[in-house]
């Protein structure tokens, strides 16, 4: 009987220790993931600190670094993507290449009409342009391709139809067909 209670006080003992031990690896657990918890909320709140500290140095350096890609690129978007009630740059700029290869063109344009193929910031309006060009072979025609492809606006052609009537065929001079569009800002 003796050894009896004697058994069961040691493994009460040993329970409560045992109890003692898990609450207390409970409590470090616990307390250790608040600890983590404010060490990484004193961490961010250290970096927002920082940030907002130093903001206008970060901002100029941004702006710093932006401006040495391309100074004028601001300019050139404007260029690019031209108004749809103030095209005219694109119509003189078609005009000079008719005179720079001297042939008889016409152009005109359809309603400014949504883009739907380009998505961004800006709504893009499309405009559809018709041009025929007359009295310029084939080697004249490629010529003024390479230099329309040249031009500093947002545009595409969209067919072209190449019509000639001599036996020469391509060589002599043709009737020429674009249909194209100009990308405008409303």
């Amino acid at each position: 009987m003796v050894k009896n209670k004697f058994s069961i006080k040691i493994i009460s003992k040993i329970v409560i220790s045992l109890v003692i031990v898990a609450i207390s690896a409970s409590m470090v657990y616990f307390f250790s993931n608040q600890i983590k918890k404010a060490n990484i909320t004193i961490g961010e709140k250290k970096e927002m600190d920082y940030l907002i500290a130093n903001r206008e140095q970060v901002n100029n350096k941004i702006k710093t670094d932006f401006l040495s890609v391309d100074s004028t690129y601001q300019e050139k978007i404007n260029t690019a993507i031209p108004s749809v009630n103030y095209i005219l740059p694109f119509v003189d700029a078609m005009e000079s290449l008719e005179k720079k290869y001297s042939l008889k063109q016409t152009l005109s344009f359809g309603q400014p009409t949504p883009s739907t193929t380009v998505n961004g910031p800006v709504p893009l309006m499309l405009v559809t342009f018709n041009l025929m060009i007359e009295d310029g072979n084939i080697e004249t025609f490629k010529n003024y391709l390479k230099d329309f492809e040249k031009l500093p606006y947002f545009s595409s052609i969209d067919s072209i139809s190449y019509q000639s009537s001599g036996k020469a065929g391509w060589q002599e001079n043709s009737i020429i067909n674009i249909v194209g569009s100009l990308y405008a800002h409303q």
